[in-house]
């Protein structure tokens, strides 16, 4: 019934306690799939639930909120991790509230790319990569968990083609506002390239094996 239904902003608060308390634990799987409903419909209470989880002193409980926010292993064209449930502004109004904690997370488990479709005729960052840059790209550590992140999925078929999507969104970034940023993109830009060509040279290995 939505937020204005009392009942419904309970259940909401209840399932939100449920998962902060035990990011991992069984029920993880049943609440997972209505997290973006909770994120989006009932942000003003569900959200200062799991933020405060995620910012714990308990490091171990903050690193499992990154696998219930996020959407890492997926294997769709489009990875719809639950974190992009929550509305963008309170996303980020939360990030400059905790810049110790926030952006980094942020980072981690927002979708790197806005599609994973190889046969696109082009690619780019998501818009909340693209503003976290703008925003946050002087961190070293949001620029170290966005490159985690980039190595963080599930692909079928070759390697080559899931790194080339990243050449152009990287290329978009030389003349980026952020020096660090830059500098981070033409490091990035050496690194695939680097990882397309040994993923090309396992693929010749395989396709040699195939053939004696």
């Amino acid at each position: 019934k939505g937020w204005d239904d009392a009942d419904a902003r309970l259940v909401a608060v209840a399932l939100a306690k449920h998962l902060a308390r035990d990011p991992d634990g069984e029920a993880k799987e049943l609440i997972k799939p209505l997290l973006q409903k909770l994120l989006s419909e009932f942000s003003g209470v569900v959200w200062p639930v799991l933020s405060q989880a995620i910012g714990s002193s308990d490091k171990l409980r903050s690193w499992k909120m990154q696998s219930a926010l996020g959407d890492p292993y997926s294997f769709g064209d489009r990875k719809s991790p639950p974190i992009l449930g929550l509305p963008e502004d309170v996303l980020f109004a939360w990030c400059h509230a905790q810049p110790e904690v926030g952006p980094a997370f942020v980072a981690s488990v927002a979708s790197v790319l806005a599609g994973n479709d190889a046969d696109a005729p082009s690619q780019e960052f998501h818009p909340i990569i693209r503003r976290l840059l703008v925003e946050f790209g002087d961190r070293e550590d949001v620029l170290r968990r966005i490159e985690q992140n980039m190595h963080s999925f599930g692909w079928m078929g070759s390697l080559t083609t899931y790194f080339a999507l990243y050449k152009a969104p990287l290329k978009s970034l030389e003349n980026h506002p952020r020096g660090p940023v830059r500098r981070w993109a033409k490091k990035m830009l050496t690194s695939i390239e680097h990882q397309i060509s040994a993923a090309r040279d396992d693929d010749d290995e395989q396709q040699a094996h195939w053939d004696v």
